[in-house]
């Protein structure tokens, strides 16, 4: 009776079609005269899953296992999340429903390593739950003309004070970003090797992550192969394994937030050379941070596209978690944007041209869209299958802005591919003056609508062009 601990990398591809809109980060190539077709290249992300004969147990259970000796390693074996893209097995197509498997849309390959845990045989085991599987793709829609009809006037933006979560003592987001957007610690200078990898850089606009027990760092990368082709066989730091930040050390990348409306700025030109993305500050042969040499800015955090702002509206009864992926990074959904009842808050929106470019295609930003009422610590994290939180939150919102010869904005929203008989419960419209084909959700029909033409396909949701200012996602009852 043995304990496998298996870690799967996933390579997704989609395709989408007129439009410059990428969803999880698929990175796109786009056309500015000849727009037809879109094609998104696949990314490689990461999961973890310890299976106990025939049932998953969680990691907190592997650890107390192990510590209390119920469980022990089998031979040669070490709790990482290292993954191993030499290997190549084929994948299966999606399923209908949450399943707890690898998911491949289009071409894409799985990789895993299976490291296995023998059961003490004195002591017995427990029944234990499933561990967090993996994310979702791009939405898939196309823009139209301007709607002829304006969205209902339940579902226009108020004049709403801008706050980016409830002013809780354990928020660190709301005293960073004042009521235009603008957050003056992103402004600082980040100081080159004064400050030691087992302290998190405080005072430069970077915002701890504390749910992920990493000392406040969103996610922590050591790159085992670094080569003329790329990074490979990157492990990841297991969520969890060091509250006091010594997880950072040396020849790794510490990934850290930024305050929404801003971006990271610090991630290597190396990135993965099967697709894998790595990104945050260097962790230097001396023991202290570094701006990676990817740099886009001499600041941890750079502010997203000034031609086109986003926003999300909390029309409902309950507080809602909106999350950003780590993205280059663990691209894990760490990064909160929780407005409460009656609140606005900002979302990052990135220029194509100016922010992180995946094997030579722009990117655009991913957030996780919760269910309302989810702790945003449940919610901004890896969650367990079927949970309707985390990486299996019921849908997923992406945006950029196209600040090249097109000179617009491009948002989407759409059914999580994991799971797509979940329901968020409630409606959400895009508003805004310059907003070409409203998009909308409609959760009384569980529909999906641009302008006056609504469809229940799950797997098309529906996209937006943003001609100019801003966009606001307003969340209401349906």
């Amino acid at each position: 009776m043995k304990i496998q601990y298996v870690v799967t990398a996933t390579a997704l591809a989609a395709v989408t079609s007129a439009k410059p809109h990428h969803l999880h980060q698929r990175a796109y190539s786009q056309n500015a005269v000849k727009r037809d077709i879109v094609y998104a290249p696949a990314a490689t992300e990461t999961q973890i899953v310890y299976w106990l004969d025939d049932h998953a147990i969680s990691e907190d259970e592997v650890r107390e296992g192990i510590a209390n000796g119920t469980l022990m390693w089998g031979p040669g074996n070490i709790l990482s999340s290292t993954t191993d893209p030499h290997v190549a097995l084929p994948t299966s197509p999606p399923t209908p429903d949450c399943e707890g498997q690898a998911t491949e849309i289009g071409p894409g390959t799985a990789i895993e390593e299976v490291v296995e845990v023998e059961p003490d045989e004195d002591h017995p085991e427990e029944p234990v739950d499933d561990h967090p599987e993996e994310p979702i793709n791009n939405p898939q829609a196309k823009p139209e003309e301007p709607a002829t009809e304006a969205p209902p006037d339940s579902v226009t933006p108020p004049d709403t004070p801008v706050l980016q979560q409830p002013d809780t003592p354990s928020n660190p987001w709301i005293d960073l970003v004042d009521k235009d957007g603008h957050c003056a610690e992103c402004d600082k200078v980040f100081p080159n090797s004064e400050i030691a990898c087992t302290e998190f850089p405080h005072g430069y606009g970077a915002l701890p992550i504390d749910h992920e027990g990493l000392g406040g760092w969103s996610g922590i990368q050591d790159p085992q192969y670094v080569g003329s082709g790329g990074f490979d066989d990157i492990m990841t730091v297991v969520k969890g394994s060091c509250s006091d930040g010594t997880c950072c050390k040396p020849g790794r990348y510490c990934s850290y937030g930024c305050p929404n409306p801003y971006l990271k700025a610090s991630f290597p030109s190396t990135q993965g050379r099967h697709g894998q993305t790595v990104g945050g500050l260097y962790c230097n042969k001396d023991g202290y941070l570094e701006m990676a040499d990817g740099k886009i800015a001499d600041t941890l955090c750079v502010p997203g596209s000034k031609k086109m702002g986003v926003k999300v509206q909390n029309n409902l009864s309950q507080t809602v978690s909106f999350c950003r992926t780590d993205y280059p990074g663990t691209e894990s959904m760490t990064f909160p944007v929780t407005v409460g009842p009656g609140q606005t808050g900002f979302l990052a929106n990135p220029d194509q041209q100016t922010y992180f470019f995946w094997q030579g295609k722009r990117t655009s930003a991913q957030y996780y869209v919760n269910k309302q009422g989810i702790p945003e610590d449940e919610a901004c994290t890896w969650g367990t299958e079927m949970g309707g939180k985390g990486n299996w939150a019921p849908a997923v919102f992406g945006t950029s802005f196209d600040d090249g010869p097109v000179q617009q904005g491009f948002s989407s929203l759409k059914q999580n591919e994991l799971c797509k008989q979940e329901r968020l419960g409630y409606d959400i419209t895009f508003v805004g003056d310059g907003v070409v084909s409203a998009c909308r959700y409609k959760s009384a029909t569980n529909q999906w609508c641009e302008g006056d033409q609504c469809w229940e396909d799950p797997d098309r949701g529906c996209t937006a062009a943003i001609r100019h200012g801003d966009l606001t996602v307003v969340l209401s009852e349906g």
